[in-house]
């Protein structure tokens, strides 16, 4: 899997009440590798933690494949009256069809809030 935030935006606002809010958006994209089986994918930080939902991906990708198959994307927009610290997703978890898992490092930390 190739996995990846994209369009990061941050913004602060004030609020009819002149309280800060603070807006977080992006998105996560995964791509499958070719010969990559169809299954979901959990996003985990350094502790095993799931950081999101599941992404399904629904389809193998068949190894004759020149180029990764997908985009499978999600989009997030999270307003917060705190600033939010970033949560560091640093491997994921694929689940086979048939029930396998694997967990996988990240070659580089993302950052998601």
């Amino acid at each position: 899997m190739l996995v990846s935030r994209e369009n990061f935006s941050f913004s602060t606002e004030t609020d009819q009440n002149n309280n800060t809010v603070y807006t977080y958006s992006y998105t996560l994209t995964l791509y499958a590798l070719p010969g990559s089986g169809a299954g979901s994918v959990v996003l985990l930080d350094s502790s095993d933690n799931a950081v999101d939902a599941p992404f399904i991906i629904p389809e193998a990708c068949p190894p004759s494949s020149p180029n990764p198959c997908g985009p499978y994307s999600r989009d997030y927009q999270k307003r917060a009256s705190t600033p939010l610290s970033p949560v560091q997703v640093v491997k994921y978890r694929i689940i086979s069809a048939n029930g396998q898992s694997k967990v996988v490092p990240l070659p580089a930390p993302i950052e998601i809030y």
